[in-house]
């Protein structure tokens, strides 16, 4: 698609999805930008109002059954919202009443791609899930300075993306607009941690999900030691390689103050010593075996 067909995301809209990327677990941003899209006149905006206010309802438990929308309907919702992005073999659902997409790498690479990146449509995206992606695209993605409209990416490779591409990912200045990041099996070592913990660009960033990555108590130690995540609130290290010095880095950080999840469940180099340390530090939000 020609850049100039895309249709930029409208001024005010910005700084309405900026305030519910930013708080993506308070419902009080959503139904501010549903009433503004209420106000729009414009029968797409007015649905996905409604699509924001049921979604909220049915998550508090207060959606009248007969309220449900159909499968069949939220689907055709789904592909109108997305806009020219349909054209590429995207998938998802919605998630609080805005998009969750799941793209292949090649797909968000394409030439063709790079300038919705900055279309009203991708802006609505909340969350990124991407499939076969590997070291070079991911280094390849980071390198874009489109990347910087992405808000959350979640990537679970068949092969571990590797120290150095992490590194490389994790260090790139595009990744401005990242809230959420659940990186599964890319073994990004400690060298691919510090990356991330010494990147300013990751300054926006909410929740920090690295499980099942063989990290290290070196790896938590340069996390901890960080200057740029004070806006995390939640932070998974669960089913790693973490033991006591781990604990103990975490238990004296000053790298989180707005933290109100931590989890570290099926860490099995965790000793009772190492335990006690983070629910003397954490109290409830923290979540041990």
């Amino acid at each position: 698609m020609p850049a100039e067909t895309v249709r930029p995301p409208r001024p005010e809209l910005i700084a309405l999805l900026d305030a519910v990327k930013d708080h993506p677990d308070d419902d009080t941003p959503r139904l501010v930008l549903a009433d503004w899209l209420d106000e729009q006149d414009n029968e797409l905006d007015a649905a996905r109002a409604k699509n924001i206010r049921k979604d909220i309802a049915r998550e508090r438990g207060t959606l009248p059954p007969a309220a449900n929308m159909e499968l069949r309907v939220q689907a055709a919702l789904f592909q109108r919202c997305l806009g020219p992005l349909a054209a590429f073999p995207i998938t998802g659902e919605f998630f609080r009443g805005l998009p969750h997409i799941t793209i292949d790498g090649p797909a968000l690479l394409q030439p063709a791609f790079r300038p919705l990146f900055a279309s009203e449509e991708f802006a609505f995206v909340q969350f990124v899930q991407l499939n076969n992606a590997g070291g070079p695209r991911m280094e390849a993605m980071a390198s874009l300075p489109e990347f910087r409209h992405v808000p959350g990416l979640g990537v679970y490779p068949f092969n571990p993306l590797g120290t150095g591409s992490a590194a490389t990912f994790f260090g790139s200045p595009n990744l401005t607009g990242l809230r959420h990041i659940a990186f599964r099996s890319v073994q990004p070592g400690a060298v691919g941690v510090q990356a991330l913990a010494a990147n300013p660009a990751l300054s926006r960033l909410r929740k920090l999900a690295i499980s099942h990555n063989k990290l290290v108590d070196k790896a938590v130690a340069a996390l901890a030691a960080g200057k740029h995540l004070t806006n995390l609130e939640v932070l998974d290290l669960s089913d790693n390689h973490i033991g006591d010095k781990g604990a103990e880095s975490l238990a004296t950080s000053k790298a989180f103050p707005n933290l109100r999840e931590l989890n570290l469940r099926e860490c099995p180099r965790l000793t009772a010593s190492g335990k006690q340390l983070l629910r003397d530090k954490f109290g409830e939000r923290v979540k041990l075996d």
